[in-house]
């Protein structure tokens, strides 16, 4: 069976922001999934915010790889990608690791790291893409998505085969297609992250039965052990110096292993991910932006704006107003 896939296109423009257009292309032929009617043409929906990353597509891998791939980076564009392979192979380097996937298998792509992948001739699959202001609306699937270690893992490339689960996740792939070409509803997004949490939780089922030898050097603990506790003390405004006495290590140390492993500094992933807890808050338009700011430890929202405005380039006043555009 042959079947077309519509690609939404997601640019990042550093003068623009966000542009994006819509392009038919070829390139899925799915043979080995039983009793599937055929997927039809589809687009994805531009009903997400795309100025402010709330963002969810679905591409052919090949088209994908082929396609201008630089825009599609997790690096470029704040998303976390998910890839399906479902025949074929495919090469996928991070950094220095280099892994060839094989067919029916899942590989995640961690936020911020550079990558590249390459697809055979025959390979057929998809790509997800998402960014965490959509699906981290809640406490809950924002603790989720900062704590799994399918997009977390700092000393291998998450990639797995689905084994049993291959339906499953292929029907969630076609009802995320499916939901896409529906016409807009208020609740048209709350489907759509229900099915890609979904997906991720059997996914996390997989991995977490998975065995795996695995080398972790004293660095790569240091780094997971300062980002749980920091998770765990994010509302407080706590120094780093806080952080380093509870691990029992000097500063020079923790700024060490987060050059090797995550190429940044310590404050700027602590600032990074105060940021994106606080957009996810002014997403949800339930509190103001003095309770926001209360609740990220900040004793004036004055300060609260100031530290805002000095990470996203506008405040947070004006980040809501964006939001109802």
């Amino acid at each position: 069976m042959n079947f077309k896939i519509g690609l939404l296109r997601v640019i990042c423009s550093e003068s623009t922001g966000f542009l994006f257009d819509i392009k038919q292309m070829e390139g899925i032929k799915i043979s080995n999934v039983k009793e599937l009617e055929e997927m039809k043409e589809f687009l994805t929906k531009p009903f997400l915010d795309l100025k402010n990353k709330q963002f969810l597509s679905l591409h052919s891998l090949k088209n994908l790889c082929d396609e201008e791939r630089e825009f599609f980076t997790s690096k470029k564009a704040g998303a976390y990608t998910v890839h399906f392979y479902i025949q074929g192979n495919g090469v996928y380097r991070l950094g220095n690791q280099e892994i060839m996937v094989e067919s029916r298998a899942l590989l995640f792509s961690p936020l911020d790291r550079i990558k590249q992948f390459h697809t055979s001739d025959e390979c057929e699959g998809f790509a997800l893409i998402f960014s965490e202001t959509f699906f981290g609306k809640t406490s809950m699937k924002s603790f989720f998505l900062h704590h799994t270690q399918l997009f977390n893992s700092l000393d291998k490339i998450v990639f797995f085969p689905v084994e049993d689960r291959f339906e499953d996740v292929f029907n969630l792939f076609q009802l995320i297609i499916n939901e896409m070409r529906r016409p807009y509803s208020e609740i048209q997004e709350q489907i759509l992250l229900n099915y890609v949490f979904s997906m991720l939780l059997i996914s996390e089922e997989l991995h977490k039965h998975e065995q795996v030898t695995l080398r972790v050097d004293n660095d790569i603990k240091i780094v997971r052990n300062f980002k749980l506790l920091y998770n765990n003390e994010l509302n407080k405004r706590q120094s780093l110096k806080f952080f380093c006495d509870k691990m029992n290590l000097s500063l020079n140390t923790l700024e060490r292993a987060f050059k090797k492993y995550e190429n940044t500094t310590p404050k700027k992933w602590t600032n990074k991910r105060l940021v994106s807890e606080i957009q996810i808050e002014l997403n949800r338009m339930e509190n103001s932006i003095g309770e926001i700011a209360f609740k990220f430890g900040f004793s004036e929202v004055t300060n609260f704006t100031k530290f805002f405005k000095g990470q996203t380039g506008i405040t947070p006043k004006q980040f809501r107003a964006r939001l109802q555009l």
